[in-house]
């Protein structure tokens, strides 16, 4: 416990509570206030804003639907016209000058319809509407291909009249014999302007576009009309493969400006035109959006006032006191201070008390922590058989005395050892023996190496390296003579070769270090001297040479 003058007495410290308590309280139901207010705002315009979205959709749907209808009775009237010329095509083509009167008849009578024809077997025309079409042939057009194997009318796509220019689809439907061969083709071809006038009427009044398109996205009528769009692709692919998927439904994407727009689309039943109704969607949502905008942008200002005035209180009242409790804190960790002050709250006293006991086991802890920290230091740079330094300890010293003996101009040699027939004593005398045999030969070879600035390493399964820094190659090999007489002088007994005792080989080499050279080749020198030592028979040192020597150095 705190000592008894740094306790507040109770009423001053039940008035610090209440006090903190009461605006602590009313800071959180300002921000849960604002919550609830921004979010029933929130709801409410977004319901209102959908509310829009939605009865936009469905007018563009109800003017697709209509649209889809009107069209969809002028191509039935055409295509029943057609079907009755076809049931009568090769008898008119017997009178063409009546045939001729009755489709001019036909073209000036029935509403939308621009002209008729009819053609022989071959699709060569022989009685038209307009005269300019006699003796045109037909049957190259892909309808025609079409009608020529199809037990129905066939609708075209986009084409362009070749006695007028003008744009316009057809509606073919053949007359066959008895054995189901076409003998004659009867054709009416529909007048896309009657059709863009239907689209007008009914999306004019409420300020849509309304598409009609072809099987293969080809514009057949537009209103509003603009210039070079009738007969033209559609030119936003993601809207007509959206419209070329389905039969139906709606979309939201750029519209040919760039705006972005609501589209609503339906396929004309039994025909693979596509009627696309769109309206810009700022004409829809714009105004709720700016509201929106500026009703959000409204309660942000009031939250951030309210915010300002809660963080002014929290800080006088919260921030403040802890400031000067961690300021103390750190006073008496540094030795500056003997005592923590008043903070004036009550509830940071549970934290005064907790903090005397947390001090004392963190220096504890810090005593345990550098002690396992040394541990874990010496495990990561030894090898654990053999209490040698281990391969990666090696390659870090051998890089750092590389450098300095190259800045400095001095020599630097490896000596690398091999147990001799090692598996073999692994194999006869087990492995604990084997493990034993180890420690003892890394015992000896860093005794006969002892010295300031010598690195004894062991460098995988049986093999020691020693990094000699300021070491020439004559003094190395008489170091790992003396190492090679240790082995023997242990007197280990190897029942499995000749000797009948342990020994090892040494491969030495040594070089004088440059800047910017890699290491590389005076540790490629000794181990293969270490392997011409084992060619020669083992129990030998064996001097090896840098694969670019430098003078004096071996």
């Amino acid at each position: 416990m705190p000592p008894t003058d740094m306790m507040p007495d109770r009423p001053a410290a039940d008035e610090i509570r209440k006090r903190i308590h009461i605006r602590h309280r009313v800071i959180w139901l300002i921000l849960i206030m604002a919550v609830l207010i921004v979010a029933e705002r929130a709801h409410s315009l977004f319901s209102e804003r959908q509310a829009e979205i939605d009865r936009a959709t469905s007018q563009l749907k109800a003017i697709a639907q209509i649209v889809a209808l009107t069209e969809k009775e002028a191509i039935s009237s055409a295509t029943a016209v057609t079907q009755a010329l076809s049931m009568q095509a090769q008898s008119l083509l017997s009178d063409p000058e009546s045939c001729g009167d009755l489709l001019k008849r036909i073209a000036s009578e029935m509403i939308g319809v621009q002209g008729g024809m009819i053609t022989d077997a071959a699709g060569v025309v022989r009685c038209a509407s307009v005269r300019a079409l006699l003796g045109i042939d037909l049957s190259d057009r892909p309808y025609m291909r079409e009608a020529r194997t199809a037990q129905r009318a066939v609708l075209s796509d986009f084409l362009v009249a070749r006695s007028t220019g003008r744009p316009t689809f057809a509606v073919t439907e053949a007359q066959r014999d008895a054995s189901g061969e076409p003998i004659a083709f009867a054709g009416i071809a529909l007048d896309l302007q009657w059709i863009s006038r239907l689209a007008a009427q009914v999306g004019a009044q409420a300020g849509a576009v309304v598409t009609v398109l072809d099987s293969t996205g080809i514009v057949l009528a537009r209103h509003p009309a603009t210039s070079g769009t009738v007969g033209a692709p559609y030119r936003n692919p993601e809207t007509l493969a959206h419209l070329q998927s389905q039969d139906e439904g709606t979309l939201e994407g750029r519209g040919l400006d760039g705006s972005m727009r609501m589209f609503a689309f339906l396929r004309i039943p039994g025909t693979g035109l596509r009627v696309l109704v769109s309206r810009d969607k700022d004409a829809v949502v714009g105004a709720i959006d700016r509201r929106i905008l500026a009703t959000m942008a409204s309660l942000l200002v009031a939250i951030a006032l309210f915010m300002a005035l809660a963080l002014a209180a929290a800080h006088r009242l919260i921030v403040a006191p802890l400031n000067r409790l961690a300021a103390d804190v750190l006073s008496v960790g540094r030795g500056e201070a003997t005592a923590i002050g008043e903070v004036g709250v009550e509830e940071i006293h549970p934290v005064l008390e907790a903090y005397t006991e947390m001090s004392a086991r963190l220096q504890e802890r810090a005593a345990e922590l550098r002690n396992i920290n040394g541990r874990l230091a010496a495990i990561a740079s030894t090898d654990g058989l053999t209490g040698l330094a281990n391969r990666r300890t090696f390659d870090v010293q051998f890089s750092e005395d590389w450098v300095r003996c190259a800045d400095t101009g001095r020599p630097l040699a490896l000596i690398m050892a091999d147990v001799d027939n090692f598996k073999l004593f692994n194999d006869s005398m087990g492995h604990p023996a084997g493990d034993e045999v180890l420690r003892e030969v890394a015992r000896m070879v860093a005794a006969a190496v002892a010295g300031p600035g010598r690195l004894v390493a062991r460098y995988g399964g049986e093999e020691f390296i020693v990094l000699l820094p300021d070491t020439d190659a004559a003094s190395a090999i008489e170091y790992a003579e003396t190492a090679r007489r240790l082995v023997v002088a242990l007197d280990i007994p190897h029942p499995k070769v000749p000797m009948g005792r342990l020994t090892a080989s040494f491969g030495v080499a040594a070089t004088l270090p440059r800047s910017g050279e890699p290491p590389d080749s005076v540790l490629a020198a000794a181990d293969a001297a270490l392997y011409e030592a084992k060619r020669l028979g083992r129990n030998r040192v064996v001097g090896g040479r840098v694969a670019q020597p430098v003078d004096g150095i071996a």
